[in-house]
């Protein structure tokens, strides 16, 4: 499917990586319910160097599946709701047809297909894992203030720590995200090759951006899908918390909040000097004339593909250290890391007026991207991982 969130635009980055590296790249993915996309509308580029294959699936939750999958001991119900037999079939097919070298599966709810891709094909298999799955519902859980939900929340975590533990050393090798992704997989029992290899992106696409020496009014952003629990939670916790405390001391600094599936109660929100955008067609547009970037992440995992987007972009990001994890930053140099509602709003306030310090952060922001995220790079540090498996 076209890239619409983090998942798919680091799948998407890496496809181009790998290809500008000189490998062949065929793609088979669900084109799910909740975002279908007619393949005809694909960008024909796309549709021939890659060419993407897809299986319809509706993997919305169903209260009486996750009602009855409470009494079933060993199945998570966050993987059952991928496993389909249309699937397996359509890939299945593909496999008697062509010969692959490397099979990659993007995140751990694709491993139910591993033993029916290990049945047709001699291919390595390599689980790329996105996050460390079970850690971001434990930390939603952690995050929670609802009983009951925080109870259901961890209880999916350890339903899908156990099948995360049972999987990972059935594949060949594994491309995690981030160091810290890498660390907790051996932590819990990983014994096959890991290779950190971290979302990129093509910075040469940024290098018309400039920095604007404006700083008297600032203008920041939140752009990130709206049907992520933890983004949820984070706008959530944003407004209450810090908005509050920036309009109090100022009116001189305005919020844009950008994102897919943005719930209607966003749209008629009354918050003085907030503006809510919705979902948006080009994000480098939307981006181009605001100077702040905030990432209030209590939860989730992997590494934030919006963040190095920002980078590239030359954006002063001020971010928890868990939207941050997995970035290469110096707090303060090329990013401003705040975790508390009084540290978040002192961060915005400090930026008004004070365009050495933003000019400053967006220079470092964008060396950063060009130094650890351009995907030339990572291409071939793919490529070498993956040629080392096969001899």
């Amino acid at each position: 499917m076209p890239p619409y969130d983090g998942a798919t635009i680091a799948m998407y980055n890496l496809a181009e990586s790998l290809t500008m590296s000189g490998a062949e790249v065929k793609m088979l993915s669900f084109n799910t319910k909740k975002h279908f996309t007619d393949i005809n509308t694909i960008d024909g580029e796309l549709l021939e160097k890659y060419k993407p294959e897809t299986v319809y699936l509706d993997a919305s939750v169903k209260i009486m599946d996750a009602f009855l999958n409470l009494f079933k001991k060993n199945e998570s119900y966050n993987i059952v709701r991928f496993d389909t037999e249309n699937f397996h079939r359509k890939l299945t097919e593909i496999l008697k047809s062509e010969t692959f070298d490397v099979i990659q599966f993007e995140g751990l709810f694709l491993s139910p297909y591993l033993e029916t891709a290990r049945k047709y094909s001699q291919a390595k298999m390599i689980l790329r894992t996105h996050n460390v799955e079970w850690m971001i519902w434990q930390r939603l859980s952690d995050a929670s203030t609802q009983p009951l939900k925080k109870k259901y929340l961890s209880f999916l975590a350890s339903r899908l720590r156990k099948y995360e533990k049972e999987s990972i050393n059935k594949f060949d090798a594994i491309l995690a995200l981030t160091p810290e992704d890498k660390k907790l997989l051996l932590s819990e029992g990983c014994t096959i090759p890991i290779e950190i290899a971290p979302v990129g992106l093509n910075t040469m696409k940024y290098e018309d951006v400039r920095i604007s020496n404006q700083a008297e009014d600032i203008s920041v952003f939140h752009l990130g899908s709206m049907d992520w629990l933890p983004n949820i939670e984070a706008v959530n916790w944003f407004l209450k918390n810090v908005w509050p405390q920036v309009i109090a001391k100022t009116e001189k600094i305005n919020l844009y909040l950008a994102g897919k599936n943005m719930a209607d109660e966003y749209f008629h929100i009354k918050t003085k000097n907030v503006i809510v955008e919705g979902e948006i067609k080009d994000s480098k547009k939307f981006m181009s004339d605001k100077r702040v970037m905030i990432v209030p992440l209590l939860s989730g995992g992997g590494i934030r593909v919006k963040i190095i987007e920002g980078l590239a972009a030359g954006k002063v990001i001020i971010s928890t250290s868990i939207g941050a994890e997995g970035i290469a930053y110096k707090n303060g140099e090329n990013i401003i890391i705040a975790n508390t509602p009084e540290a978040f709003a002192d961060a915005l306030i400090s930026c008004l007026g004070n365009p050495q310090l933003l000019n400053t952060i967006a220079t470092n922001a964008q060396k950063l991207a060009r130094n650890h995220y351009d995907n030339n790079e990572i291409g071939k540090r793919v490529i070498n991982y993956y040629n080392k498996l096969l001899n």
